[in-house]
């Protein structure tokens, strides 16, 4: 579990996030949504200590990582599986080596080891057979599932994804919600996902938290949204055609 309590953070005089407290849960798919500028990628990245808060805790399992020296975070950072926005695979390294990335970087484990590691991974993903090829002979959603292979590859505890369907189709993004909806239900990990798509978040948010201009105005479910007096929430839901008509409906 992943315990946010009284979080602040600005930047000189623009406020950030005010105030933010909320639980992230073990097997869970937990989300961060709101619209552009509300302050998911701060929190995001404040949660994984890439920014420090300038008030309130995040904390893993009752381990506060905002004080742990340096040697013992890149230790826990093994824990945390990261899939980036753009995927963020090197252009010069081959699947496979992409994948033994975070291995090379953290064990001490044979190249044999990680190979079998990897491979293991990638067919998790399906991305089985394409192990030579480099990031850009491959599609955006197989690039997606490379990055998720990456991200897995320590066997996490958490695995963190910003904004993992960004720029790509319809079908391939409910492809990639369901397996990353699916790992996290196998290997009980406590999952948090930043995203504003609804298709998402109607598709695999169990437990979700809603930004506004830095401030955590609704918490809830994909089944308990509609159901908000949130007026903020309200908006951002109707933004999407599909969320407007079945909240219509809802209300008749």
């Amino acid at each position: 579990m992943i315990k946010i309590e009284h979080l602040d953070k600005s930047f000189g005089d623009l406020h950030v996030l005010n105030d933010i407290s909320i639980e992230y849960r073990q097997g869970l798919c937990n989300m961060i949504i709101g619209a552009s500028g509300s302050g998911k990628t701060v929190l995001l990245k404040t949660i994984i200590g890439l920014l420090k808060p300038d008030g309130g805790t995040v904390t893993f399992n009752g381990q506060n990582i905002s004080e742990l020296p340096y040697e013992e975070m890149k230790r826990f950072r093994q824990h945390i599986g990261v899939l980036f926005q753009n995927s963020a695979l090197f252009d010069f390294a081959t699947v496979i080596e992409n994948v033994m990335f975070p291995m090379d970087f953290f064990t001490d484990w044979s190249r044999k080891e990680k190979i079998r590691r990897a491979e293991y991974c990638l067919e998790r993903v399906n991305v089985q057979g394409n192990e030579k090829k480099y990031p850009g002979e491959l599609s955006g959603g197989m690039q997606k599932r490379v990055g998720i292979a990456r991200a897995i590859a320590l066997n996490p505890k958490y695995l963190i994804c910003d904004e993992p369907n960004s720029g790509l189709d319809p079908e391939t993004s409910i492809l990639i919600d369901r397996l990353i909806y699916g790992l996290t239900k196998e290997f009980g990990m406590t999952t948090i996902i930043n995203t504003h798509d609804m298709n998402s978040i109607l598709e695999i948010g169990d437990n979700i938290g809603f930004l506004h201009q830095g401030r955590m105005l609704w918490q809830g479910d994909r089944k308990t949204i509609f159901d908000t007096d949130c007026e903020e929430l309200r908006t951002f839901v109707c933004a999407n055609s599909l969320a407007r008509n079945i909240m219509e409906r809802k209300h008749l």
